[in-house]
């Protein structure tokens, strides 16, 4: 694999998440290559505008002190940047500022705190590449992931979860911590469906045709204009299919983070009107005004 970056946004209360996700890179370093390509940027925003931290009974500073301890176990990376930023108030201002300063010179992965992945997905990513490159270089790569919603995503999820009687919030994500990586498969897709960062992989050329719109702000849809923007570019001349990795599954933690968000419900609430920059819906609006935009330029 070539030059690649992980992207990783948070507030306060994800940094035990954080630590948690360290420690599985480091996992994953043990049956790959990750220092000979792999960088980290991780983004953790300490500003008055989001979190109240006049009503928090854990002072600013100790997660300043622990994100610089979970720093030091970074050592497998090729290289590693965290970033205290008070400016970049929500993920999609990080993602903003990779897109417009990269010019394609390294793949990227957007990951988010709350995901489960197997240890096996970097070896998994190393095999699979090379045989994509052969013949694109404007592509994406997505692993499986449970089951979500509604059937609209069922193009990237597991029949095994498909099938399940199981709801999308009551999947034990700590059961998807091996991979049988004799039973890998590449699905070729052109209908592109992905959310967030459950772990999306973009190709170094891919980058240099993503822009996130300032209008749409700093949360919601940036995930589902990226997905319809390359439907559209594949309309106008480009060939961006997307690579979904059979039996390599990841998973949001929906059973036990997202039920007891133990820091951010007790200790670090929110301020009332932090910066959203718009309701989901407006963003929505903002999104398909933005794609009408590009269909039409």
């Amino acid at each position: 694999m070539t030059k690649t970056k992980i992207i990783y946004y948070i507030f306060p209360f994800h940094i035990d998440m954080l630590e948690k996700t360290i420690f599985q890179l480091k996992r994953a370093s043990n049956y790959s290559k990750l220092n000979q390509y792999l960088s980290i940027e991780v983004v953790l925003n300490m500003s008055d505008k989001n979190i109240d931290w006049s009503k928090c009974s854990i002072p600013k500073q100790y997660f300043i002190d622990k994100f610089r301890y979970i720093e030091k176990y970074c050592d497998f990376f090729d290289n590693v940047n965290f970033e205290i930023n008070n400016e970049l108030l929500g993920s999609g201002a990080q993602h903003r500022r990779t897109y417009d300063t990269n010019n394609g010179e390294y793949n990227i992965i957007a990951l988010d705190p709350d995901i489960e992945f197997p240890i096996e997905i970097f070896y998994i990513l190393e095999n699979i590449i090379p045989t994509i490159e052969k013949n694109f270089s404007t592509y994406m790569i997505t692993p499986q992931i449970t089951k979500w919603w509604d059937s609209s995503w069922d193009v990237i999820s597991n029949k095994k979860y498909i099938n399940s009687s199981l709801k999308f919030d009551e999947i034990n994500p700590f059961e998807l911590n091996s991979c049988d990586v004799e039973q890998i498969n590449l699905i070729q897709n052109y209908n592109h469906k992905f959310a967030g960062g459950w772990f999306n992989f973009f190709s170094s050329e891919l980058t240099k045709l993503m822009k996130l719109p300032e209008s749409i702000g700093l949360f919601y849809h940036q995930d589902l204009f990226f997905q319809e923007s390359f439907k559209i570019l594949n309309t106008k001349g480009h060939d961006i299919p997307q690579f979904i990795i059979e039996n390599c599954i990841v998973s949001e933690d929906r059973k036990y983070y997202h039920k007891n968000e133990f820091l951010h419900s007790l200790y670090l609430p929110y301020q009332k009107n932090r910066p959203h920059m718009g309701s989901s819906n407006e963003v929505y609006l903002k999104v398909i005004e933005e794609l009408n935009k590009l269909k039409n330029g």
